[in-house]
């Protein structure tokens, strides 16, 4: 069940109860951190130590966002100039490469590239389409596309996350569009959409997850059944041949080619998250191995080349996410579905 947004106020509320907040949880945390380095000779692999430190460093990583954040409106509270924006870019680059960098060292969680990561031309804007699968991995894009790519992730979010409240507000003012629950919201998660595109600058990439939720294998097969139980035959058998991807929505898709028909469109498949989707998973693969991680290709079609018109746009979509769901399948891990 999806988490919905807390009202604003509660989310103004939120940005000064969490600074104290983190400082009990990690008063709570040191000792948990001691018992499991005090475990080591029964888990040699310190999973109790490594998580619950990489997460007090998260959660103090998104503090300093918050309260770097607030500085800003203290130190500019009128000015919302470029260097306004700049200097929020910076925020969410410096945490992300932070994180990443923490998270290797912890966990040993990296990112291997299958070629060159290339996001298109460096003067237009790019409409970066993803696979979605597994825990944290649209943190890795956005960092892929700050830390390797030099471009400005421009995310579309659930609005759940509008509870975290560093994210939130740099998010916020970053021009990220947190996307409504489907209860009342009309057009208004497509209109949202297309706004954000419309703003992109030349530096800008602006990353989208199709599929709208993380792959499972039960979501895969649900999928499958909501396209049948529509109608829609013939997408739903192509479906069916899908082993690592869902079903692409495409309405969303559409509205951000519509709204930007300059921008590159660069497809992006993943794998090495997909089956880490509860605790339990998390808990055993941590530390990651040196042949784990997360593998990432991106493969990218100039403006001229994509679609616009609707019919074609989701034949085109259709197409790429077989494309995806192929290179998964050679790419995956040995021990996933069907090994």
């Amino acid at each position: 069940m999806k988490i919905g947004p807390p009202p604003y106020w509660l989310q103004v509320v939120l940005r000064f109860v969490y600074p104290p907040l983190a400082v009990l949880v990690t008063v709570a945390a040191l000792p948990l951190i001691a018992l499991g380095v005090l475990l080591w000779p029964l888990d040699r692999r310190m999973r109790l130590a490594r998580v619950v430190f990489l997460a007090v460093y998260f959660m103090w990583e998104d503090v300093s966002i918050l309260v770097q954040c607030m500085w800003l409106r203290v130190r500019s509270p009128v000015d919302r100039g470029e260097d306004w924006i700049a200097h929020h870019e910076q925020l969410v680059a410096h945490a992300l490469e932070n994180f990443f960098r923490t998270a290797q060292r912890v966990v040993s969680f990296h990112v291997v590239a299958d070629g060159e990561i290339d996001l298109g031309d460096p003067t237009r804007p790019a409409v970066v389409l993803s696979r979605h699968a597994g825990p944290a991995d649209s943190l890795a894009l956005a960092w892929i596309i700050a830390a390797k790519a030099r471009r400005v992730p421009r995310v579309v979010l659930a609005a759940g996350l509008l509870w975290d409240p560093g994210l939130a507000l740099v998010l916020r003012r970053l021009r990220a569009y947190f996307v409504p629950s489907r209860s009342g919201a009309g057009d208004d998660r497509t209109k949202g959409v297309a706004d954000l595109a419309r703003g992109l600058a030349p530096r800008d990439a602006l990353l989208i997850f199709p599929e709208g939720r993380n792959w499972t294998m039960h979501r895969q097969q649900a999928g499958v059944e909501a396209l049948r139980a529509e109608g829609e035959h013939e997408r739903a058998e192509q479906a069916a041949r899908w082993r690592w991807v869902l079903p692409p929505r495409q309405r969303g898709v559409q509205a951000i080619l519509e709204a930007r028909p300059d921008a590159d469109v660069v497809v992006v498949a993943h794998t090495g998250l997909e089956l880490f989707d509860s605790p339990g998973d998390i808990w055993r693969g941590i530390p990651f191995g040196p042949t784990e991680g997360l593998v990432v290709r991106t493969t990218t079609y100039p403006a001229g080349d994509v679609p616009r018109d609707p019919d074609e746009v989701a034949t085109w979509l259709d197409e790429r996410w077989t494309e995806v769901d192929a290179w998964v399948e050679s790419h995956r891990r040995p021990g996933l579905r069907g090994s």
